[in-house]
């Protein structure tokens, strides 16, 4: 059995929220109720604040205009709009796209516990409803921080790296992070006979590929090479995606974690470390995916190394 940390009412995040975001995420608490369990509203404040923090090089100030809190992202301005950040020439129309996807992060996992009644429910529908519905974000902000609206943009700013004994693209903003990711779960390996055996294990680790998230209109973050995919020689019959394991199991969310694949918890943490979510701690679960996203570590008090 995995272990876990248990921590206090963390328990509850993947059981209380009533929605979820557009990828199958949480969704960001200030554009959705917590349901008045968890204290973890964030004002579009925080939100526009905490993206200034995470990208420093690109976003050069912080307002509240035009009635709405704002950021300069290389030249131009973005607007929280109820979550949806779009730019000032899409306000208008700022309603027709989803919101973000500012999902709830906790360190550690939180104890097991199988999701039931209208949990259980959202959780069994979720993919016929994506499918039915395909959420669709404005691209044009992230877009904007990775300089990447295109995909021949996008593989301009792409640099081959080594790690973890894979060579594969990724944003070149990251290849300094990822060094370092590599280096300090070395150096664990050498201490923990767990993660030389997952290190061992791996089969392919993939980063860029310009495409949208499945099953939906919004821009994956592998397009920007600001997420890797890392996979096992073999699953051996556990989960790692949440829409592989409904396609064959009405039931997928029942799934525990004893019977997902997963990295350690201390890879996991180093990650982390340095700005990068894991999508293992999502409802609608994703073991081998981790993320770029410093803005959500920031809104949820961790620290980042810059």
């Amino acid at each position: 059995m995995l272990p876990v940390k248990a921590l206090c009412l963390v328990s509850l995040f993947f059981y209380v929220l009533p929605a979820f975001g557009q990828d199958g995420r949480i969704p960001d608490p200030a554009g959705a109720s917590p349901g008045g369990t968890l204290n973890v509203r964030h004002s579009p404040e925080q939100v526009m604040r905490a993206h200034a923090a995470a990208y420093p090089q690109a976003i050069s100030r912080v307002e509240y205009r035009k009635g709405d809190w704002a950021v300069l992202a290389r030249g131009k301005w973005f607007y929280h709009a109820g979550g949806r950040l779009v730019p000032e020439e899409h306000l208008e129309e700022a309603e027709s796209y989803a919101r973000q996807s500012f999902y709830l992060y906790f360190p550690g996992l939180p104890p097991w516990k199988e999701p039931e009644g209208e949990m259980a429910e959202r959780l069994r529908n979720a993919l016929a409803q994506r499918r039915a519905n395909p959420p669709k974000r404005d691209p044009e902000f992230y877009d904007t921080l990775w300089q990447a609206h295109t995909r021949d943009e996008a593989q301009a700013n792409l640099t081959r790296i080594s790690f973890l004994g894979k060579q594969f693209p990724v944003h070149r903003d990251l290849a300094e992070r990822l060094k370092k990711i590599d280096a300090l779960i070395q150096e664990e390996a050498e201490n923990d006979p767990a993660v030389r055996r997952w290190i061992d294990s791996l089969g392919s680790i993939g980063a860029w590929n310009w495409r949208t998230v499945a099953a939906t209109v919004s821009r994956s973050y592998h397009s920007y090479g600001a997420a890797l995919d890392i996979q096992p020689k073999t699953l051996g019959g556990l989960a790692t995606y949440w829409q592989w394991t409904a396609d064959r199991n009405p039931e997928w969310y029942k799934v525990p974690y004893s019977g997902r694949w997963h990295p350690p918890l201390s890879v996991v943490g180093i990650f982390e470390r340095y700005g990068f979510c894991w999508g293992g701690k999502w409802p609608l679960f994703d073991t081998m995916h981790f993320e770029y996203r410093p803005e959500i570590l920031i809104l949820y008090g961790m620290k980042v190394e810059q």
